[in-house]
């Protein structure tokens, strides 16, 4: 697989910011979560993302396909607060592919952290596969509960 991973460029911005919307849509719609669903976000808001957090453009066959956004908590504990793939790119692998990337990037991080959808059967265990382990759930609203889930590296 032909897959690259590096900090995002400013310039990338007006096409990721359009990969998220499309990618997310799905679930604004589903769970209407107006507050934390990265297709209602504003592009202010994503520009300040990319500016202040660790943001990298994933990049198949040398074209944007998507982005991860992680946040450090401490020198051994990051959060993948978001990641987003293309939908078309979706199911091919390539997910697997750049969490296993994305922690080599980091070897000093010993406890990894993130959250999903409770009733996203997909997703869970997608992140299960990867060796995240559920470690706790949030109500947002009505339609929605978040999932905490965790992986330490030895």
């Amino acid at each position: 697989m032909d897959i690259k991973i590096a900090r995002t460029n400013i310039n990338e911005a007006q096409e990721l910011y359009a990969i998220q919307k499309q990618a997310f849509q799905s679930d604004l719609e589903r769970y209407s979560d107006y507050k934390t669903n990265p297709a209602a976000e504003t592009m202010n808001s994503f520009l300040q993302r990319i500016i202040f957090s660790y943001h990298y453009t994933i990049y198949i066959h040398d074209k944007v396909a998507g982005s991860i956004d992680i946040r450090r908590i401490s020198d051994d504990h990051f959060v993948v607060n978001q990641i987003c793939l293309n939908p078309d790119r979706q199911n091919q692998g390539y997910g697997s592919k750049i969490m296993k990337m994305i922690e080599e990037m980091f070897p000093n991080v010993k406890n990894w952290s993130l959250k999903t959808q409770k009733d996203n059967e997909k997703n869970r265990h997608f992140y299960e596969k990867a060796g995240y382990t559920l470690t706790g759930e949030q109500k947002m609203n009505h339609l929605l509960t978040l999932v905490d889930y965790e992986k330490r590296i030895r």
